[in-house]
């Protein structure tokens, strides 16, 4: 009996110990296998931080300050809505509880699995003093932001732009954008917004069906680039102030021979800090109706009738042409007769014999209109255009204009219409349809000065890649041979008696350049006396144009300064180009030796 209890005893513990093992290699697993199935794997995408923007001496000109934004968690009961938001608004005080619900009613969705941010930018020392309140709600999330700030605001945002809330095109461009939720929309900001948006990181994790996080895979963090510009704040705010001190409205273009950017100036200017929380419509509408067109990029957007700086160009054309003895001394009485219409001189009765030199420093009309009419429009037209005129110089900010250099296929393409020889008068003069930027006509001064004409750019190192200037060999061996005299004639129009800008120059060093002075209307031909400058109502007062290149027998650096409605150029300019040379020499930009 004893023996039977045992063995019952025995088989009945083989039989427990067989169950359990079924139970745990096969009841079991089949359980288990359905729980892990509730568990997977999931990407987590981190937002890369913004890159920081600096200028050639390493000042920070764009960055992120560490702010806070507050969000609820999607998919929540309307109970639990209005708990948070009066949980949020006992703490905050001011919050405007219905349009909050608002927004987050228009955000939340099935689809939505993120935090619905309702406020945003919240300062630090706010959310250290709210932190531990907010916190006793589960469903409010304080989570780290950045705010981009520009310290030196209208100095330096026609060359920065600025960023603001991403649009659908935008998010459609950029993944990353999807993350950041904000974009480039003007200068540097907009033309190198892939870059300064960065690399996101990502984490791997292993999450439940409640998307409860359990475990940490791997984590590759997110790639940040800065950019290094070549622009010198200190310039730029000299300049800056330059124009704002003597209430003069326009550009400033102070850049290497070749192509390398030390300052871009525009004059009025924006506040770019305005734009990153999203600008009222107030202060939007007052930007876009001033009548000085702040918002405008000049430099590089404005477009203007460059004048009289053409003539250097020109007169390399001519002499280079053999069609042209730039030796030979022409008459000017003061006009040209076409017909039954006179040409005027800007100078009532004539600057007398006129060769090259001359013409160039007395900047002498009628021996451009002599130019025009023996090389004809269509050749000169496409020379200017190899020399920098009429095309995009491809410096790294949006928004670019061409200009336009007119000839007899373009005004038939924009006007339906057939070229007329007074026309051609009024071009080679720079005036008529013929439209260019400062930033062009710095780079045709920058080709006439060094023989090369340079393509401009403003960053100078993303992270350590340095960016290598572009120069092109665009002139024939003929123009090559010429350029000395067209220099002689610019140093003339700068240093000798009789220059259009001798009297206005003060430099520690030799320059060399050119004066303009750009009609915005025309003087009927009937009107014998022109009235002076001062005279006419400001918007009625001709574009001042002076540009520069120095020293002259080494040339380092070209200066165009572009004055709206200044007049003559020599006047109105030549006391700030004189100033910014002075600063160049004083700061060690340009070598004396």
């Amino acid at each position: 009996m004893r023996t039977k209890i045992v063995l019952s005893i025995i088989f009945l513990f083989y039989a427990l110990l067989i169950y359990r093992v079924y139970d745990l290699s096969v009841i079991s697993n089949q359980k288990y296998s359905k729980l892990s199935l509730q568990n997977k794997q999931k990407e987590i995408l981190i937002p890369p931080i913004r890159g920081v923007i600096y200028d050639r001496n390493s000042k920070p000109v764009a960055y992120n300050e560490l702010r806070f934004d507050i969000a609820l968690k999607p998919h929540l009961k309307k109970t639990e809505i209005l708990e948070a938001l009066n949980d949020l608004n006992e703490t905050l005080n001011d919050v405007n509880v219905s349009k909050l619900y608002e927004i987050y009613h228009k955000e939340n969705s099935p689809y939505n699995h993120r935090p619905i941010v309702l406020l945003k930018y919240l300062k630090e020392d706010l959310i250290y003093k709210i932190q531990p309140f907010l916190s006793l709600n589960e469903n409010i999330i304080i989570t780290p932001s950045y705010l981009r700030k520009y310290p030196y605001k209208e100095i330096l945002s026609n060359v920065l732009g600025y960023v603001s809330k991403a649009n659908v095109k935008d998010l459609q461009r950029n993944k990353t954008i999807e993350l950041t939720q904000i974009s480039g929309k003007r200068g540097i900001e907009k033309y190198y917004d892939d870059e300064l948006q960065g690399v996101a990181g990502k984490k791997e994790v292993i999450v439940n069906a409640k998307n409860e996080i359990l475990k940490e895979v791997s984590y590759v963090k997110p790639q940040t680039h800065t950019l290094t510009l070549s622009i010198d704040t200190a310039l730029q705010k000299y300049i800056y102030d330059l124009l704002k001190n003597e209430n003069k409205k326009g550009a400033v273009v102070v850049m290497k021979t070749d192509g390398e950017i030390l300052a871009l100036v525009t004059y009025p200017s924006f506040d770019n800090n305005l734009f990153v929380k999203g600008i009222d419509y107030k202060t939007w509408n007052k930007l876009i109706h001033d009548l000085y067109n702040p918002l405008l990029n000049k430099p590089v957007s404005g477009i203007y009738p460059p004048g009289s700086t053409v003539k250097p160009a020109e007169g390399l054309i001519a002499a280079a042409s053999r069609k042209w003895n730039p030796w030979k001394k022409i008459f000017c009485p003061g006009f040209l007769e076409i017909g039954n219409r006179k040409f005027r001189d800007w100078k009532e009765g004539g600057h007398g014999e006129v060769d090259l030199i001359k013409a160039i420093k007395r900047s002498v009309d009628v021996y451009f209109y002599k130019i025009g009419l023996t090389l004809g429009i269509d050749y000169i037209a496409k020379n200017l255009k190899k020399m920098g005129f009429g095309k995009k110089t491809g410096i790294d900010l949006p928004n670019e204009k061409q200009g336009i250099v007119p000839d007899k296929k373009w005004k038939i393409k924009r006007y339906h219409q057939p070229w007329f020889i007074g026309e051609t008068l009024n071009a080679v003069i720079g005036q008529g349809y013929f439209l260019a930027t400062p930033l062009q006509v710095a780079v045709n001064t920058a080709l006439l000065a060094s023989g090369k004409l340079p393509k401009p750019f403003i960053v100078k190192k993303i992270d350590s890649n340095e960016t290598k200037p572009v120069l092109k060999d665009v002139l024939t061996k003929k123009e090559k041979k010429y350029l000395p005299l067209v220099r002689r004639g610019m140093w003339e129009v700068c240093n000798a008696p009789g220059g259009t800008a001798t009297n206005h120059i003060n430099t520690k060093i030799t320059i060399a350049g050119k004066t303009g002075t750009a009609q915005v209307y025309s003087i009927p031909q009937e009107v014998k006396k022109r009235k002076r400058e001062d005279e006419l109502k400001y918007f009625h007062r001709s574009h001042a144009w002076l540009t520069t290149f120095g020293p002259y027998r080494r040339p380092q650096v070209v200066v165009t300064v572009l004055i709206e409605h200044g007049g003559h150029g020599g006047h109105a300019a030549g006391g700030i180009v004189s100033k910014i040379y002075n600063y160049l020499v004083d700061k060690g930009y340009i070598k004396l030796k």
